[in-house]
């Protein structure tokens, strides 16, 4: 059975560090994915650094290639040598572009594998998985079954997708009415609270997909926004409430706050002004408390029906957060 070969070099992020001897080959890995094989090899630069002189030089691998490898039912068509002497390859295009699909999936599956390795085992900062427009997964070199560089040349454009164009998470575009505020951030630019940070960092966890995160983001932000209100650092009662939690002797529930005490402080509950809202606040910490505790993205609802959460899900917690914002900023 004919093998067919495509080999992607990926650009990544942040450089992953290799401290590697000098004269050996730089790290390679084969492995079998999706019914592949696959062969990655770590490019590092040609500068380093030597932290000591019984220390091997220290390199930042800023790309990978990846040749992947799988069997096919025929071989890739060959190309048509015209009487003019050109060459026509638009039925071995055709036979590569079909199968491209597998190839690329496997290819970002790796690499995604590798880069995890360095984030979360070597703890490697600033790593971001590869996306699936990026550009090389679209674009690679194919092989024979004798490793051959086959002569059809294909070259596909691939547009980054603009996330968030349609509003998901309040994303907004520029307009001229922005100008005037535009000008005052440049000339005065705000450093951003604490919860606007978080908030922040739970859209981008959405939008990565990364939901587990974006709950915890959530929730944090939640959990700072109320007790600022109710325990502000400038106010006797801060002081207090930093005490006594500081010696382990008070414990408050959010929701607690946000119902019986809300009302003897500011005689509205938000409970009552907002059920439905402060309901969805609940259900954030429920599934808050199973992610801390089992990692799992779900939570059982007042009936105890387990809720897998999605997307759409946490854009309902984030529209609550937004709602509980607006509401202790209307209380006096």
């Amino acid at each position: 059975m004919p093998t067919l070969s495509a080999k992607f070099e990926l650009h990544i992020s942040a450089p992953c560090l290799i401290e590697w001897p000098e004269g050996r080959p730089p790290p390679e890995v084969r492995i079998t994915a999706r019914g592949s094989n696959v062969l990655v090899r770590l490019l590092p630069t040609a500068q380093g650094l030597r932290p000591a002189l019984d220390r091997d030089w220290v390199r930042g691998v800023e790309a990978i290639e990846l040749m992947v490898t799988r069997d096919e039912e025929a071989p890739p068509p060959a190309t048509v040598v015209m009487p003019n002497g050109s060459r026509d390859s638009i039925d071995q295009q055709n036979y590569l572009r079909e199968r491209l699909p597998a190839y690329r999936k496997t290819a970002r599956d790796v690499v995604n594998r590798v880069l995890r390795f360095f984030q979360y085992r070597l703890h490697t900062p600033l790593v971001r998985p590869i996306s699936p427009w990026e550009q090389a997964l679209h674009n690679p070199i194919w092989y024979d079954d004798a490793l051959v560089e086959l002569p059809a040349r294909m070259f596909t454009v691939i547009f980054q997708p603009m996330l968030g164009s349609d509003g998901a998470l309040d994303v907004r575009n520029l307009t001229p009415n922005d100008l005037a505020a535009f000008e005052q951030h440049m000339a005065q630019p705000e450093r951003p609270s604490l919860p606007e940070e978080l908030l922040s960092d739970a859209q981008s966890a959405w939008y990565e997909d990364n939901l587990r995160r974006a709950v915890l983001e959530l929730a944090i932000c939640v959990e700072i926004l109320v007790k600022r209100k109710f325990f502000a650092e400038s106010t006797p009662a801060g002081a207090a409430f930093d005490y006594l939690e500081d010696k382990s002797k008070i414990s408050v529930r959010v929701l607690d706050l946000l119902d019986g005490v809300a009302k003897q402080a500011f005689s509205h509950s938000y409970k009552e002004d907002a059920l439905e809202q402060y309901q969805r606040i609940d259900y954030l910490f429920r599934c808050r408390n199973k992610i801390a505790h089992r990692g799992e993205l779900s939570f059982r609802d007042d009936g105890a029906t387990l809720v897998h959460v999605d997307k759409a899900t946490i854009v309902l917690w984030w529209q609550a957060t937004n709602h509980l914002t607006t509401w202790f900023n209307s209380l006096q």
